[in-house]
């Protein structure tokens, strides 16, 4: 073998393992948590964390007029899944969990909010 195959080999053997060394520390990275908060009418009703979440499970939240919103929650995530609302636009948001973009009913004055995690956002306050 020549000299210079057997650098390019060493070369390459080295950015392996810096790659495979970045790749397991990103992926062991301590996760942050993520609080989920659901308002209705302006009103905090709950705060859950996400991450704690064991089970999946739901919650109907009512606004002062009757407007019903059936919100599931998992690990990580949270959506609408059901609306009395006529446009179900809240529904057709999917599931949150990256805190980017509230999910808001605004016939049923449903908020809910993601804080906290991941944003996959690249900037800092």
């Amino acid at each position: 073998m020549r000299k210079s195959t057997k650098i390019l080999i060493a070369l390459t053997a080295v950015m392996l393992l810096v790659f495979g060394i970045g790749t397991f520390l990103i992926l062991t990275e301590k996760q942050d948590s993520k609080i989920a908060k659901i308002y209705v009418g302006g009103e905090l009703l709950y705060e859950i964390d996400l991450q704690a979440v064991a089970e999946p499970y739901t919650i109907t939240v009512t606004n002062e007029s009757g407007g019903e919103n059936v919100i599931e929650v998992r690990q990580g995530e949270i959506g609408v899944i059901s609306a009395s609302c006529p446009d179900k636009l809240c529904v057709e948001c999917g599931f949150s969990g990256n805190g980017l973009l509230p999910i808001i009913c605004l016939p049923n004055e449903v908020m809910i909010c993601v804080e906290g995690g991941n944003s996959d956002v690249d900037a800092r306050h």
